[in-house]
């Protein structure tokens, strides 16, 4: 008797556990999911690009400046790595929401060659927080953090506003050790655009 009035005791709580976590989870919203990734080495690649204009406002000569920055696995692993992008200001210009952008994640595949350019890095401001900011030029660092050593290249082209283009570099980025947990956040729906705000470059 004892037996079978804790067995019904015990059959309606788990039954009353169990619609509390289905009401649970159908009212909760969907949240972000966070990616861990542990890093050792970082590489910061200097990145200039003119965008919705040439660059004439003093800090540079009046051009079409271009940064294309190539990484490559040398590794026999896929390798996860995170890319981030912070823009250089002047010291009169406060540090803001967008003056370092969200981490991203990416993938390379083993002995595989990435390439990251003006028009990718314009899409690290777009959104954040539903807002997507339009530059005029970039001017800042890409900054690449990942679990081994990597193949960094930046190349840098100008011209001028009606030319051919006049100058060309190619850059090693070196790489420096530094051990950092990134935690990513990757929205589970695309994000809305609520409003996009033009912006110049400092």
């Amino acid at each position: 008797m004892r037996q079978q009035r804790f067995f019904r005791v015990f059959s309606s709580l788990a039954l009353l556990l169990l619609m509390i976590s289905g009401l649970g989870g159908c009212a909760a919203p969907k949240l972000h999911a966070d990616e861990g990734i542990k890093t050792k080495f970082q590489y910061s690649a200097k990145v200039l690009c003119s965008m919705l204009a040439t660059f004439s406002d003093g800090f540079l000569g009046e051009g079409v400046y271009r940064t294309v920055i190539n990484i490559h696995n040398p590794t026999d692993n896929k390798v996860t790595f995170t890319r981030k992008f912070a823009v250089s200001r002047s010291l009169e210009t406060p540090f803001g929401e967008f003056s370092v952008t969200p981490y991203k994640i990416a993938v390379i595949e083993p002995d595989d060659s990435l390439v990251i350019d003006c028009f990718a890095i314009s899409n690290f401001f777009c959104p954040i927080d539903g807002v997507c900011i339009d530059f005029t030029a970039i001017d800042g660092f890409l900054v690449i953090n990942s679990p081994v050593e990597l193949d960094v290249v930046a190349v840098y082209t100008a011209r001028p506003p009606e030319g051919k283009v006049a100058t060309m570099d190619v850059e090693n980025v070196k790489g420096r050790k530094i051990k950092k947990a990134i935690n990513v956040v990757t929205p589970e729906t695309k994000p809305e655009i609520k409003e996009r705000i033009k912006r110049k470059a400092f």
